[in-house]
This record gives C-alpha cells, sequence and structure tokens, in this order.
C-alpha cells in the first residue's frame, strides 16, 4: 500500500522529485527509492511529512498527537436548507466519526445524490457523507466531482503511469460511457465515505 500511494502522489504532482522528498524527510535519496520499491515501508513521522510535501490537508495529525483527547473533538455539522430556508442541523457524535476517518468535523459534508447514472448503489435522492480531505482517487473509490455546472457522484480510479496524472471517471449505469479525463477537466470534491439510509 505504501509502494501504490507513494508512487499515485509522485503521479499527481508530478512537480515534485524523489530528492526534494528525501530533503524534507532528512533520508537519502536511496530511502525514497526503496519505498517506492516495495523495499520499505513508511514510517507514521514520514507519512505526515509526506502529506505535507505533497500539499494534503494533516487529517491524522491531531489523532497522532492526541489519542486520549478524543472527548474534545468537536460533533460534526451537517446543514440543508429546509423548505422556509432556515437552516437545519444534523450532528454526528464524533466518536462515530473517528471510528471511520480521521478527517476533522469541518471537513465533513452531505451531498443529496441528484441523478440515477450510480444505481442501484446510490439512488436519487439519497444523502452521502463525503470527507473533503480526501480527494486523491488512489486508492480507487466513488467520489463527489464537479464538471463546471453541477455535483455528480462518480467513480474515480487514478490510471497508473499516466503523464500528466489521468483519472478514469465511470458510472453503474452502462449508459454512461466510462471517460478517462486530466485533473483539468474537471474537479474531486471528495470522497464518498458513508451513506445516510432512513429505516
Amino acid at each position: 500500500m505504501d509502494t501504490q500511494w507513494l508512487k499515485a502522489q509522485f503521479e499527481l504532482n508530478p512537480e515534485k522529485s524523489k530528492a526534494e522528498l528525501a530533503r524534507a524527510l532528512r533520508l537519502e535519496p536511496p530511502a525514497i527509492s526503496k519505498i517506492l520499491g516495495g523495499k520499505r515501508q513508511i514510517k507514521a513521522h514520514e507519512y505526515m511529512t509526506m502529506r505535507q510535501f505533497f500539499g494534503m490537508p494533516l487529517d491524522g495529525e491531531r489523532s497522532l498527537q492526541n489519542n486520549n483527547s478524543r472527548a474534545d473533538r468537536e460533533a460534526a455539522h451537517f446543514g440543508e436548507n429546509d423548505h422556509d430556508g432556515q437552516n437545519e442541523q444534523w450532528t454526528i457524535p464524533p466518536g462515530l466519526l473517528e471510528e471511520r476517518t480521521n478527517a476533522p468535523p469541518d471537513k465533513i459534508k452531505v451531498f443529496k445524490v441528484k441523478e440515477k447514472t450510480m444505481e442501484p448503489d446510490f439512488k436519487i435522492g439519497e444523502n452521502v457523507v463525503v470527507d473533503l480531505s480526501d480527494r486523491n482517487p488512489s486508492p480507487p473509490g466513488t467520489f463527489i466531482i464537479s464538471d463546471g455546472y453541477g455535483e455528480l457522484i462518480r467513480q474515480c480510479e487514478l490510471v497508473p503511469g499516466s503523464k500528466p496524472p489521468k483519472i478514469r471517471v465511470a458510472a453503474v449505469k452502462k449508459e454512461f460511457q466510462p471517460q478517462t479525463l486530466e485533473l483539468s477537466d474537471f474537479q474531486i470534491i471528495g470522497r464518498v465515505i458513508a451513506k445516510l439510509q432512513w429505516l
């Protein structure tokens, strides 16, 4: 997993070099080659430095530094306008979120599915929980994306070895043909991490 994750970061950030990463980690350049070759694992403190190096949020930093401060973490609030234009608040206990994600509460948002292209997995009108801090489709998954006209739910996967980085965007419905796009063609808003379902 370390190897694939680090390769994906270099593919998504072609302006970054192995030598620069080695300097940021205070390692010799061969250490980066060993990680990329699967001969060395990334240590926890190195992972945080790598996230910072690649411009990713340090969403796990709080968990690593404050293992016993769970009660201090704010609950996530999800808002939607009701029919009167008033903002309704949904509160999810912080402990429930921490079991599934390291994302801080302000990086969690609820989106409503507005189309049928991902049925039966995600039906129109359903609400999905999205981690806005995870916009990297490696590993592949379901994401909320924007094509400039609206927000869509799609399966996204980094095309290995593509330069510049390309993303395969697909849907469940066969009518939607998979596309291979560059990051400049669309925006990844965040990874879908849960579905809210009425019982």
